[in-house]
């Protein structure tokens, strides 16, 4: 493979690409880039067109790929593929392209074939080992199920103790809106419907049609189970 061809294909996919669209942090409506992520992505792609490829490769590693940015995800197998801010590896830049592939992005799908072509046997095989490694921890699936404990830990604060019969009265600092203070009813109104659309999202995603969607009567036991069996099955 040599470096004339990995150019073209970056200029190919920079050039088709709606990258707003693939840094969505995750595939439910309620996880619109917020303006702190919308902050980050700007910076980092800044950084990287400055030339800060290693700046630019910890912020898309630890900051906007644990979000389920799929861009983020794709350009951390691109830097592993050119070795730009990272060890060129291009197993790892195949695996990496197929987690950003999983929504089923044109785009991202042509750029996963391309390079799977390309690469030899033993690069494919380095990239079978580590895909499934990413996948537990950046996949959809993971981002959504994180994203539904999160909302029902705040769930359970509403219907603790200190709060029986206040929410109505109490206000919330929102700390996920820059400036925002909600009343108790709108903050944890707003929580529910979030979790309702993720479940529905994830029940879809998974293609689970057996798993409960009710925030009332959802078992989050059960959901684990659900995902933990889908990714040890190994099928996007």
């Amino acid at each position: 493979m040599n470096r004339h061809k990995k150019l073209v294909w970056l200029t190919l996919f920079v050039l088709s690409c709606t990258a707003a669209e693939a840094q969505h942090p995750a595939v439910a409506p309620s996880h619109l880039p917020d303006s702190r992520t919308l902050t980050v992505q700007r910076k980092v792609d800044e950084l990287f067109e400055a030339g800060d490829y290693e700046r630019a490769y910890f912020i898309y590693r630890n900051e906007l790929a644990p979000a389920g940015d799929k861009y983020a995800q794709y350009m951390i197998g691109y830097m592993h593929l050119m070795g730009l801010g990272a060890a060129e590896d291009h197993g790892a830049a195949l695996a990496w392209y197929r987690l950003a592939a999983e929504r089923g992005t044109a785009e991202f799908m042509a750029v996963r074939d391309q390079l799977d072509r390309d690469l030899d046997a033993s690069q494919r095989r380095r990239a079978d080992a580590l895909y499934p490694q990413l996948r537990r921890e950046y996949s959809d699936l993971v981002v959504l199920l994180a994203a539904i404990k999160r909302d029902l830990r705040e769930m359970e604060v509403k219907s603790g103790s200190r709060l029986k019969g206040r929410t109505n009265t109490m206000t919330v600092v929102d700390s996920r809106q820059p400036v925002s203070v909600r009343s108790g009813h709108d903050y944890y109104g707003r929580i529910r419907r979030q979790l309702e659309a993720n479940l529905v999202t994830l029940a879809s995603l998974g293609d689970f049609p057996e798993m409960e969607t009710d925030p009332d009567r959802v078992d989050l036991d059960k959901v684990e189970q659900l995902v933990e069996r889908r990714l040890e099955s190994g099928n996007d």
